[in-house]
């Protein structure tokens, strides 16, 4: 582990900014002009594939795609040599071939190919100029959880996604004795079947293959309703797992952040667990006052994103406090006034502990009061 007193290499701090969500202000800065740049490319291509426009602005688009080619291709060599970052030593090669290869790599990859220069060379590959959209599903946890959601619940989806197959193969099988004699052009086989089967069980109905018979138009019914339960299966897993997947995330952080506090560390895993879930969650905007100096204090606060900027007054230096910081802890125990005033430099969320709530805890912990209190004696001696 690097001494927090070494200052960070070149390589290392391009690897914190581009990859941390804590990385302050700069990594803050550098991802919104990344999806600043992401977002004007996939809209340049979009709109040039306008006739009118494509041929009226063609060139200007053209630019425009360049440039942004331009700042993927340097990301994305900005990206390889930091995957090194990620490896032990005398194994960076190993870890840049795994970043390269990687799902988020190749996309990086092609989005640092200036294709917009394609059909100028009389090839007709433009259309991946669109690839850029999806370098977006990094900067979301939507996605990763989406991801997560599936791989956890595969097995079940599996299992839903052959018993849909199944039910698709009996439903145009039926369809097809019920209506050949009627439709030989639209059910004359049992895969000319099928794709009025998926079109019904996915109760899309697109219309264009209809059955004539009254037992085929009693079938389609019942072939609809079953569709509607079919497809609820997954779509209730995968949506109950994704639910699940945030939750993890969220008591992951949160777990962490209570685990970081002084006089919580020597708390076993359980009971950090069991702290962390009396914490409530608060949002403030830039330039609201969170705590004033020489107020009672009757709760503690976690950063869980953006910045607070703390006062001591009395000619003191202010400084900030970032995401995985944490102020006022000591108005749990000890009946004093706050000693600075913070204010949110950033829009910013956090986690509240309040002293009634943590107060219910103890009583429930008696056990782990006195330790606590020490803790907290010992982080006043040395704050004094």
């Amino acid at each position: 582990m690097q001494d927090p007193a070494t200052p960070e290499s070149l390589r290392a701090r391009a690897h914190h900014l581009l990859t941390r969500e804590e990385s302050g202000g700069g990594g803050r800065v550098l991802r919104i002009a990344l999806v600043l740049t992401i977002a004007i490319s996939v809209a340049t291509a979009v709109v040039k594939s306008v006739p009118a426009i494509g041929l009226t602005h063609g060139l200007i688009l053209d630019a425009i795609l360049l440039a942004s080619t331009l700042v993927f291709a340097i990301e994305y060599l900005v990206r390889i040599w930091i995957a090194a970052q990620d490896g032990d030593a005398g194994r960076s090669l190993a870890a840049r071939v795994r970043y390269a290869v990687s799902v988020p790599g190749i996309i990086d990859l092609i989005s640092a190919i200036p294709f917009a220069l394609s059909p100028h060379i009389g090839i007709n590959i433009d259309w991946l100029d669109i690839v850029p959209i999806f370098k977006l599903l990094r900067y979301t946890a939507a996605f990763q959880f989406l991801v997560e959601a599936v791989y956890s619940e595969r097995r079940v989806l599996g299992s839903a996604a052959v018993l849909l197959l199944a039910l698709l193969v009996f439903q145009s099988s039926i369809m097809y004795y019920l209506e050949r004699e009627a439709q030989p052009d639209k059910f004359g086989s049992i895969p000319d079947a099928m794709y009025w089967g998926i079109v019904t069980l996915a109760t899309v109905g697109y219309g264009d293959v209809t059955p004539i018979t009254p037992l085929g138009k009693l079938a389609t019914g019942f072939t609809a309703v079953l569709g509607l339960c079919m497809f609820a299966i997954p779509i209730g897993i995968i949506a109950s797992a994704f639910l699940e997947a945030a939750r993890r995330r969220e008591f992951v952080v949160t777990w962490n952040l209570v685990a970081n506090v002084p006089m919580f560390r020597h708390l076993d895993a359980t009971r950090i667990a069991a702290l962390a879930g009396v914490l409530r969650a608060q949002r403030v905007e830039r330039g609201e006052r969170v705590i004033h100096k020489g107020e009672h204090g009757e709760c503690m606060y976690f950063v869980v994103s953006g910045e607070a900027e703390v006062d001591p007054g009395g000619g003191a230096k202010t400084f900030r406090l970032v995401a995985g910081d944490f102020f006022g802890e000591i108005a749990l125990l000890e009946d004093l006034p706050r000693t600075a005033t913070v204010t949110a430099a950033t829009p910013a969320r956090l986690l509240v502990l309040h002293k009634r709530d943590f107060e219910r805890f103890m009583a429930g912990h008696p056990e782990l009061a006195q330790s606590v209190r020490a803790a907290a004696q010992q982080r006043l001696k040395a704050d004094a």
